[in-house]
């Protein structure tokens, strides 16, 4: 009997190192993978080693790791390791490993992740973890191999918007735990916004007593909802105590991930305003501005005064208190889409740039930033704003993050002037955007950002010259909140668009392949999702369809695309649902009459349907 059982787990030692090796499902894909004959059997007496000087945070995510993602509950101590059957971690002095890099070795014996910091140690587990197959067992075979993985870039972040649709604490939780094991290392927190102030703070209470809340407008499309009035109800919202606020960070701490505030000024200030009216432009104020919590769409008037020396004692307050929660050394202060119509007209704010010797408003805008940046400094952290501050006469010493592309190109700019840059091209990495054709997918803006735009994203533009491109920190995915008002909406438009966003954050250009991306999350990273009960989009494998009438001919001329490879697409114009047997498979552009309901669907070579169907009138 114990021939038989040495036999069969020395066949599942080849199969799963043949099968790993074929598919090499990691994401982000590492920097040198080389798989070896055999494999490690993990098991309830497999023995795990951490460092002592990382024991007290590392000890409770190993054994949280093991038990979720293999169902075991493995023995975690300090010290030496056992000869064989054990995981060691191990802190080690190596030029070769890079801050938050590793190198993993699996062998039948034992695992061996060697970092130089605590962070390399988190990162390595996080791989180890996707090596555990998800088969259910008491016994897992991991593949022997050699790991050596670096990151590419050290900010690899991603933005939620909890202004315009509040998450709870918990979902927060849940989405850090999700986008650790990615190795997604900052999360960047837009914590204020016309339709609401999500962070307490102690010495202004009405920042959350009333702009943390707003009228109901549930179910009336976000740009079309008209002002709230004074005396409606006021039930939508929320926000966080500063006790959840130090819950959060020191969640994301243990798990690598610094969280990075930002307060919204001098723009995207509805909520602030609202609640604190004496900030806005102004003695008295015209009629017809609204002093409401915006609803959504657009929020006229909500720029704060940049002329009186009011806002900026407000602000100085602001900013020490939530400096003093955040232990991150960068805060953000917006600076973006300033309406600035009001400034021209204020006699605080033209007085100001009379005194100041400033020739226009944009120059004024500089003022209000560089006088942020001050605040900011005196805290000893380094200012972050949107690529707008790098109008008038900029701001020196602040990093910047480049969103914008077309008209603007601040991702050659910034760099070029010597600002530290982070990339964060709306034409990229708004996941706020759609994933698929827009007339199949939840509301959102009439734009689509497919998973392959993301993940064939290169975040360096060629024209930077090398020194130039050293100042690019990285590259960070950002979801805006206009159309996610529910958890399962907000996972949606997250996963799988934020793993492609990790994977070009972390790997190096020359490892990255599209086609082992796709299959990856096909067969491996969809069912670890769905296992960390995650909503998640498959529009990767929708069917595009485009067509064109020609009324000379009365003929509809059709072309059907998928992003996915090694699919086929099959159709039909009967009305039926398509399959591989009753379908026509799409081998190019087709002709047929107007008018006709095209149903498409892509499949893979055994039938299975990967995509909802495509069905569209052509007329």
């Amino acid at each position: 009997m114990k021939r038989i059982f040495i036999v069969i787990v020395a066949f599942l030692f080849t199969i799963a190192g043949r099968t790993q090796e074929s598919q090499n499902t990691f994401i982000p894909q590492p920097q040198s993978v080389v798989f070896q004959q055999g494999g490690f059997l993990l098991s309830q007496d497999t023995q795990v080693f951490v460092p002592k000087m990382f024991s007290a945070d590392l000890k409770p995510i190993v054994e949280s790791k093991f038990k979720s993602d293999a169902g075991l509950n493995l023995s975690v101590k300090t010290g030496s390791a056992k000869a064989t059957n054990c995981i060691l971690f191990e802190k080690v002095k190596s030029k070769a490993i890079a801050t938050e890099g590793y190198e993993l070795e699996v062998t039948p014996s034992k695992i061996i992740i060697k970092a130089i910091d605590y962070a390399g140690l988190f990162n390595g587990l996080q791989t180890l973890a996707q090596a555990i197959p998800l088969v259910k067992t008491d016994k897992f075979v991991i593949p022997s191999m050699s790991i050596k993985d670096n990151p590419r870039f050290h900010w690899r972040g991603v933005l939620f918007d909890v202004s315009r649709h509040f998450q709870t604490k918990e979902f927060i939780l849940k989405q850090i735990e999700v986008l650790s094991s990615y190795k997604i290392n900052k999360f960047h927190w837009h914590l204020t916004d016309d339709q609401g102030w999500r962070i307490e703070i102690k010495k202004y209470p009405n920042l959350t007593q009333k702009g943390a809340w707003r009228a109901d407008r549930t179910g009336i499309a976000w740009w079309s909802r008209e002002l709230a009035t004074a005396d409606e109800p006021k039930t939508v919202g929320g926000f966080y105590t500063q006790e959840e606020i130090k819950e959060v960070i020191a969640f994301a701490q243990k798990r690598n991930v610094e969280i990075i505030p930002e307060i919204d000024v001098p723009a995207h200030s509805k909520a602030l305003i609202a609640s604190y009216p004496e900030l806005f432009c102004y003695d008295v104020v015209p009629d017809g501005v609204n002093f409401e919590v915006a609803v959504g769409g657009k929020a006229p008037d909500n720029a704060l005064c940049a002329g009186k020396e009011t806002t900026y004692a407000f602000l100085e307050n602001v900013i020490k208190e939530v400096v003093a929660l955040f232990p991150s050394k960068y805060f953000h202060i917006g600076g973006d889409e300033c309406n600035k119509s009001n400034w021209k007209k204020c006699p605080h704010c033209q007085k100001v740039m009379q005194d100041h010797n400033l020739k226009d408003v944009e120059e004024l805008q500089s003022y209000f930033i560089q006088r942020m940046y001050k605040i900011v400094s005196a805290q000893k952290k380094t200012m972050i704003a949107w690529d707008e501050v790098l109008s008038g006469k900029g701001v020196k010493g602040a990093t910047i993050m480049a969103w914008r592309r077309g008209m603007h190109t601040p991702e050659l700019q910034a760099p070029r002037e010597g600002y530290p840059t982070i990339m964060t091209s709306y034409l990229h990495s708004y996941i706020s955007r759609v994933q698929g054709p827009t007339f199949m997918e939840p509301e959102g803006p009439n734009s689509v950002l497919p998973l392959s735009v993301v993940y064939n994203h290169e975040p360096i533009p060629a024209e930077l010259t090398k020194e130039e491109a050293h100042r690019v920190l990285g590259n960070q995915a950002s979801l805006w909140a206009e159309f996610t008002p529910t958890e399962s909406q907000f996972e949606y438009m997250l996963y799988p668009r934020t793993l492609a966003s990790a994977e070009v954050s972390w790997s190096m250009p020359e490892v990255k392949n599209w086609q082992r991306f796709q299959d990856a999350l096909e067969f491996d990273h969809f069912a670890r999702l769905e296992r960390a009960k995650v909503n998640f989009s498959k529009s990767m494998f929708t069917v595009y369809p485009a067509f064109a009438i020609d009324q000379l001919n009365n003929e509809a001329i059709v072309f059907l695309k998928t992003e996915t490879i090694g699919y086929d697409i099959y159709y039909t114009l009967n009305g039926e649902e398509p399959t591989i047997t009753n379908g026509k498979k799409y081998e190019g552009q087709f002709k047929t009459v107007p008018r006709t309901l095209l149903k498409a669907g892509l499949f893979t070579k055994k039938g299975k349907l990967l995509s909802t169907i495509t069905e569209i009138r052509l007329k």
